[in-house]
């Protein structure tokens, strides 16, 4: 009796392996296929990034340095063959900077342009919302910077981004709105110390409305 039951274990066995073997081999061999093509994925990704922080280390030690020659051929480079890094990113502004220094804000804002459409989720594209801001208002672009600066309450660069909203305004002769820009830009401490001349305008504009609402 236990002989015939082992013997019909083995012959159950059989059939289910017939049956379902196969697709385990196969399921099997995919794992190992995906963990190896992961594995692979991720090595690639740290080759690349290790690449980037190379390339980008010649930016660094040009900046380091009294002379800046070499300074946008390097910056350009990395852009070029790290597209998708952050490095890339922090070439593009080291080329706006250099674009601005040279007066060339339509270059400079063609290299802000790129780090907002190429890295839109980046944590940095916010900066470069902001300093694109600035030169479209130094363009006499303000309606064009407006969207740019106008950042929700709570958000890391609120501060900042209320400040250069608050130029923007101003720039458009919508002084009421320029005032309540300035004041939300007074929430962060740092922006006030590092911007001396905001307590000036508020109190500027603070008058300018005051006396407007008089005369209506």
């Amino acid at each position: 009796m236990s002989y015939e039951t082992e013997e019909q274990q083995v012959e159950r066995l059989k059939e289910w392996w017939k049956e379902n073997g196969t697709p385990l081999i196969v399921g099997a061999l995919l794992g190992l296929a995906g963990f190896g093509g992961w594995k692979y994925w991720n090595e690639q990704k740290l080759a690349y990034q290790q690449g980037a922080s190379d390339a980008y280390l010649k930016v660094t030690e040009i900046l380091k340095s009294e002379k800046k020659e070499g300074l946008a051929e390097s910056a350009k480079s990395v852009k070029a063959n790290y597209p998708e890094s952050s490095y890339a990113i922090l070439s593009a502004f080291q080329l706006a900077k250099l674009a601005v220094d040279e007066s060339k804000l339509d270059e400079a804002a063609a290299e802000l342009n790129w780090v907002i459409e190429k890295h839109p989720t980046s944590e940095l594209a916010p900066v470069a919302k902001i300093r694109l801001a600035r030169i479209l208002i130094e363009q006499d672009k303000a309606d064009s910077a407006l969207p740019l600066v106008s950042m929700e309450e709570g958000t890391g660069y609120y501060s900042l981004a209320s400040l250069v909203k608050g130029d923007a305004l101003l720039a458009l002769d919508k002084k009421a709105d320029a005032l309540e820009a300035y004041k939300a830009a007074t929430n962060d401490a740092s922006i006030v110390a590092q911007n001396p001349s905001l307590q000036i305008k508020i109190d500027q504009l603070t008058a300018q409305v005051k006396s407007s609402e008089g005369t209506n």
